[in-house]
């Protein structure tokens, strides 16, 4: 009888070693899952947060045909509440990543694209052959500055008509 209580005690003393074993490692996972899910929250706000919009005339777009490549005049409004990083940002028209000519000019000036100011920025390409009149589709894509260590994005999407 001795030692079945003997036996009894160690498998008693190993199951409760290995549960809190077990424990440690749910534990430990659980804290991984509950941060993974605060980051993606602060991510999911970040997005939310980060806006951007076209800004001026679709129906009167300025392209310029006197250069080598063709140049055209764009403005954007941060329409979001976060800071829009003037660095990064990309710009399509008609599905052809453009190339940014000069430095983007700040409406109001300022050196941070924030709320509610416009940038005027003017985008070349060497395939652009438009003409006066023609319609095309401009997308941006922007990012907002990091706060709280994680950064927003949103993107925009419009025909816009070209006018000489």
């Amino acid at each position: 009888m001795a030692d079945g209580g003997a036996s009894t005690m160690i498998l008693l003393v190993t199951s409760l070693l290995i549960s809190g074993a077990a424990s440690v490692v749910l534990l430990e996972s659980w804290g991984q899952v509950a941060e993974a899910n605060g980051t993606n929250a602060k991510e999911n706000v970040a997005d939310a947060e980060t806006e951007v919009s076209f800004s001026g005339d679709r129906g009167d777009v300025l392209l310029d045909t006197s250069t080598a490549n063709q140049q055209i005049t764009l403005f954007f409004q941060n329409s979001g509440l976060r800071i829009l990083d003037l660095s990064e940002f990309t710009i399509f028209v008609d599905g052809v990543s453009a190339s940014v000519v000069g430095t983007p000019t700040l409406y109001p000036s300022n050196t941070v694209w924030a709320s509610d100011y416009v940038i005027e920025v003017v985008v070349s390409d060497s395939s652009f052959s438009y003409s006066d009149n023609d319609l095309a589709t401009v997308t941006i894509i922007v990012q907002s500055t990091v706060s709280d260590g994680v950064k927003g994005t949103d993107s925009e999407t419009a025909e816009v008509r070209l006018s000489v």
